[in-house]
């Protein structure tokens, strides 16, 4: 694959347009749903956001073992058929519980589909190529988390049931993997015994599992922050939270770039200013401070996330980088469902309950983890992500 068809990398990046719409994407159409259906509890409501994300982490990980077995074409063509199915299939239900299966479904699909989305990536390019593409993976599924909750809000307006029309853009995707998408010849079976995931990879999974407990505050607790405040409105809100993806989306366009840049202190980068936009969101007392805050935040995210990717891609053989980046994807859906859980508790234990204090505890678990970042470097002369 020395030389790859132009049209090879929007076709890899188009998978990683999907994962982020699994709950997201009908977000805006829940209280329309709850009208159709005014009987159900706000629980099962609420399920249809929460229930795809806990099975995407199980088959995010069966996908990393189902690649050592099956090629990877394969696989995805399954995945992205269940998605299609179960995400635009969710608008043709007429139930509650039928609606629930599907997105138990769509589950399932996207925890087959966002491994590969990432493997790919490793499998085609090495280098700086796999560097830029890293980040330009992040950048389109940041601006798909942006993009696509604002359309199906406005399909939603005229029915509940096309929000799930949304999904639709699956399609495309298919069509183009189909078409345009080689089988990777790294995934091709070798006879050779697979070896065992470096314990690296286990600590890169564990960071991103940190990592997402304390960003996730931002998305769930911007919108409570504000209104607790009184700090601007619903639109107002819906801004905020744009400018947090927006950021995110410009650094994921010039990762490589900044790689050259910072070097071995990318990390150090990242981890400073997801601190600093947590610090100043706990002071904030206007919307130009929180909207300051957001981006800022978004910096960091948008550096750190493409950094533990590509490390860890990095650190495997092709043949394992599906396993690994299956266990760093897995990780990442965890920390989102424990957030809540990890700063209610804290909230208990230090009794300062509140969105300030939870803010303020996020910036210092970012603020610790950049300190422990600088100490082992000063004891590490190799950097802990250097590109072979």
């Amino acid at each position: 694959m020395n030389k790859k068809p132009h049209i090879l990398k929007p076709t890899v990046l188009s998978i990683s347009l999907l994962s982020v719409l699994a709950g997201a994407a009908v977000s805006p159409a829940l209280a329309q749903i709850k009208n159709a259906f005014p009987e159900t509890n706000d629980l099962a409501i609420q399920m249809i956001l929460t229930l795809p994300p806990l099975l995407i982490i199980p088959f995010s990980l069966f996908s990393g073992w189902l690649a050592l077995r099956f090629r990877k074409r394969s696989l995805l063509f399954t995945g992205l058929a269940i998605y299609l199915l179960a995400g635009a299939g969710g608008g043709l239900v007429n139930s509650i519980p039928l609606l629930l299966v599907t997105r138990a479904l769509l589950g399932i699909g996207t925890g087959l589909i966002a491994p590969l989305s990432q493997s790919l990536i490793a499998d085609f390019f090495s280098g700086d190529e796999r560097a830029d593409m890293m980040g330009k993976s992040s950048a389109v599924a940041t601006l798909g988390g942006a993009v696509m909750p604002l359309l199906s809000g406005w399909l939603a307006v005229y029915n509940w049931r096309f929000a799930f029309g949304a999904y639709l853009i699956s399609i495309f995707v298919f069509l183009m993997v189909w078409r345009l998408l080689p089988e990777p010849p790294k995934a091709e079976k070798t006879g050779k015994k697979v070896g065992k995931l470096p314990i690296g990879v286990y600590g890169l999974v564990f960071l991103t599992f940190m990592l997402m407990i304390v960003f996730y505050l931002i998305p769930t607790k911007a919108a409570l922050f504000m209104q607790e405040n009184k700090i601007g409105n619903a639109g107002q809100v819906g801004l905020v939270i744009a400018l947090l993806n927006v950021a995110a989306f410009l650094v994921g366009l010039q990762f490589s770039r900044l790689r050259k840049v910072f070097g071995r202190y990318l990390s150090l980068f990242g981890l400073l200013a997801l601190a600093s936009g947590l610090f100043i969101l706990y002071f904030s007392e206007n919307l130009v401070i929180v909207l300051t805050a957001m981006f800022i935040a978004g910096l960091g995210i948008g550096t750190l996330m493409p950094t533990i990717f590509l490390t860890t891609a990095n650190l495997v053989p092709n043949e394992l980088n599906a396993p690994a980046l299956s266990f760093i994807n897995g990780g990442l859906y965890l920390g989102q469902f424990f957030s809540p859980v990890i700063f209610a508790f804290l909230g208990r234990v230090f009794s300062v309950p509140g969105v300030r204090f939870d803010f303020l505890s996020g910036a210092v678990m970012a603020g610790f983890a950049a300190v422990l970042y600088v100490i082992i470097q000063f004891f590490n002369s190799k950097p802990i992500h250097t590109i072979e």
